[in-house]
């Protein structure tokens, strides 16, 4: 394992649109819109984990050649603002009476999140040789209601900033969005592409497996490069020859430690650094609401509580499983939960 980059992720994490795990036909659509030196906004649908994000930065990258820094700009419209991002919003939703024009005196109703992280980028010319800047919206979705604001930026802004916006649920997307977008459907690369990868990674790494063993990370990440990177690295620790086994451990351990952590987490109050790391569990292994409970569960007898703890706790995850049965989001229903346990955690 390389000493100055031990995270295999990054240590391959490609460089350039053309090293892009397969995908062929999509790395020639983005190519042909390099060298045409434009393209209308464009929407990215995909599974998570199949490299959405990864895409769409290098094509960025290629786009915008030298000016890429100052041109290039990437949100994710589920994190929330800080307070003093919050602060800011208030401010500038207020045109000042000293100020001419029928706005002034008046409040703009610009939702917070569009205010703070949009605006500021896309009002500004694009600089150096560039036909025109490039925003990323990651988790576009998220944004619910507030869509129709974004809209509405697209066509004032369109000439000056082009907008890619990457998401997994395209039905959570208003018309007038997708009707605006040239949508790109992404999935993972295909299992020939996927050997080809990791073979690469195999023959660097010195590494020994079998081809049945390869098939069957395949079959275990859905075919999400990064996450078959992260297992076959954990699966190389104790030696250069992987089997099925320490895979099938690797996987298991991994969940289980990531669930264990949660729980630990929450215990002692740090509700942020507790839902980061709960959309992680989620984006990474596709579990249920219920899934995640059953987990959590389990992992909480392990730990060294008393028995009214215990039992309080049993009682904050059950609840919460009853009401995930009619959620509509399964975050919002572990996130509710994690909040009760970090509050929780003040009685221990």
């Amino acid at each position: 394992m390389s000493e100055d980059i031990p995270v295999w992720r990054i240590k391959y994490l490609p460089q350039k649109l053309s090293e892009i795990c397969g995908r062929t036909e999509l790395v020639e659509r983005l190519y042909r819109s390099v060298k045409e030196k434009n393209f209308p906004h464009l929407l990215f649908v995909g599974p998570e984990g199949s490299g959405k994000t990864t895409i769409a930065t290098l094509f960025s990258q290629e786009f915008l050649g030298k000016y890429f820094k100052s041109n290039f700009q990437k949100v994710y419209a589920d994190m929330p603002l800080t307070s003093e991002e919050l602060k800011q919003a208030r401010s500038d939703a207020y045109v000042s009476t000293n100020k001419i024009g029928s706005l002034a005196g008046k409040k703009i109703t610009t939702p917070a999140f569009i205010q703070v992280k949009i605006k500021p980028f896309i009002e500004l010319k694009a600089l150096g040789d560039v036909p025109f800047k490039i925003l990323i919206v990651k988790n576009f979705e998220a944004l619910g209601s507030n869509q129709q604001a974004f809209r509405r930026l697209m066509e004032i802004y369109g000439k000056n900033c082009r907008m890619i916006l990457i998401t997994t649920k395209v039905s959570a997307i208003i018309d007038p969005i997708i009707s605006r977008c040239q949508i790109f459907l992404i999935s993972p690369p295909n299992y020939e592409d996927f050997n080809h990868e990791i073979q690469k990674i195999i023959d660097h790494e010195d590494l020994v497996i079998e081809e049945k063993d390869i098939k069957l990370i395949y079959k275990i990440t859905n075919g999400k490069i990064a996450e078959a990177i992260d297992l076959l690295q954990l699966s190389s620790i104790p030696g250069e020859k992987i089997d099925g086994t320490m895979i099938y451990e690797n996987i298991i351990t991994s969940k289980t430690n990531l669930v264990r952590n949660l729980l630990l987490i929450c215990l002692k109050g740090d509700f942020p650094k507790a839902r980061e790391l709960s959309r992680k569990i989620q984006s990474d292994y596709k579990y249920s609401s219920q899934e995640v409970f059953n987990l959590m569960l389990r992992e909480m007898f392990k730990l060294p509580l008393s028995r009214y703890a215990r039992n309080h706790i049993v009682n904050l995850i059950a609840d919460a499983d009853y009401r995930a049965i009619d959620g509509l989001d399964i975050d919002i229903q572990i996130s509710n939960l994690l909040a009760k346990l970090c509050d929780y955690s003040e009685f221990l």
